[in-house]
């Protein structure tokens, strides 16, 4: 943990005190790339019909994930960015109730989601300024941003493992299902110039998106699968 801190105040002094003057003022754009934690929200028929009858929570879902994208400069105060992201976390659990001899009966669930995304973020104080003697355009220190998109969200569910079959007896069994499914996110961060080409990033995003899982799914537990929920990123950029 002394580490993490002691890195992160190296990359914050770096940061204030780097020269930051801007070869553009409004019209570069930017290769992205972060990681983080993906924390679903588990809001949706399916995730509480299958926490009542597993031990199993929607929270043991808290993943990591990571991405790249690519931030095109509208002008000085608004971008456009595009991004995809990856997240897959897999979760043992056992039915509530054991078998005849009170041994559990476990199962392994995986989710993946890969969000394939689009957004626009405003930057209020704009990305430069011109300041000195100069009037040269030089980078703002930090530079904070709000945004919102929409995007496509490819995802994977899978159980695999025993189960309770209609005649009580424990049957091995694999489910699957897949889909793409329409999602919208708001996102809020905040920029520090390393220099006048790399910044690291900050950002925390909440999305939303829910599927129907089709197959074995629609009968064993219909209703819909909450795939949104809250990420937080640290990241960084390569402006151009």
């Amino acid at each position: 943990m002394k580490r993490i801190l002691w890195a992160a105040a190296v990359v914050t002094v770096l940061a204030l005190a780097a020269p930051a003057e801007a070869a553009s003022h409004g019209t570069d754009g930017a290769f992205t790339f972060r990681l983080g934690g993906f924390f679903p929200s588990g809001d949706s028929s399916f995730w509480q019909a299958n926490e009542q009858a597993f031990t199993l929570d929607h929270s043991d879902f808290n993943g990591a994930i990571g991405g790249v994208g690519y931030t095109a400069a509208i002008n000085n105060y608004v971008e456009f960015g595009v991004a995809i992201d990856f997240y897959s976390q897999t979760q043992r659990s056992a039915d509530r109730i054991p078998d005849v001899n009170g041994n559990p009966i476990l199962h392994d669930t995986r989710l993946a989601i890969s969000p394939l995304t689009a957004d626009i973020r405003v930057l209020p104080g704009g990305r430069y300024k011109q300041s000195g003697h100069d009037g040269r355009y030089r980078a703002r220190r930090p530079v904070p941003y709000l945004g919102a998109g929409i995007g496509l969200d490819y995802y994977q569910y899978e159980e695999v493992g025993d189960f309770v079959a209609t005649d009580n007896s424990i049957v091995f069994d694999r489910f699957q299902t897949s889909g793409l499914e329409f999602e919208t996110h708001v996102m809020l961060g905040i920029e520090f110039p390393v220099s006048p080409q790399w910044y690291i990033t900050l950002e925390a995003r909440q999305s939303w998106a829910k599927a129907t899982p089709g197959g074995a799914f629609a009968t064993i537990n219909p209703g819909s699968l909450d795939l949104g929920g809250t990420s937080v990123f640290v990241g960084g950029s390569i402006r151009f």
